[in-house]
Order: C-alpha cells, then structure tokens, then sequence
C-alpha cells in the first residue's frame, strides 16, 4: 500500500495504461532479504510483449538502484556484462 497520494495516483494511471494495452500475466518473485537476493520470473501475455516488458522494468531496477547511489552491473541473455554507473 502507497501512503503518498502522488505516487498512488502515479501508480493506478500506470495500471489503467497497462489494462488498455491488452498486456496481462504473471510475475514470480523470490526475495531473499538476509542474502539481497531479488529474483523475478515473468510470463506475459501476449509472448512478443515479455521481452519489452522485462526491459522496461530492468531499466526502472536499475534506475532506482542509482539513485540510492548503487552501482548497477546488468547482465543479459548472452552473459555478456554492461555497467551502467
């Protein structure tokens, strides 16, 4: 639950977005606090629209960990490493 009237009002335009645009599915998380382990898994429907999503929200990850002053290393599907700050 949001406590800031912004960031809710934020947070159910991008739900509408995301109901209008026919995207839907599952996400699968595994958080692992004591050890900083975050694992997620995605299934999107429709298919061709998952690898769009899963870079969209990579990106938002990766901001927010910058802005905590964190340095972000991003690995892709082709193992190959990327630091992005």
């Amino acid at each position: 639950m949001v406590n800031n009237p912004e960031m809710q009002r934020q947070f159910d335009a991008a739900k509408q977005m995301a109901a209008q645009s026919g995207i839907g599915g599952a996400v699968y998380l595994d958080a692992d606090p004591a050890s900083g382990s975050l694992r997620l898994k995605f299934k999107v429907v429709p298919a061709e629209e998952q690898a769009k999503l899963v870079s969209s929200l990579a990106f938002v990850i990766a901001q927010m960990s910058q802005s905590f002053g964190l340095q972000v290393v991003v690995r892709g599907s082709k193992n190959e490493e990327a630091s992005n700050g």
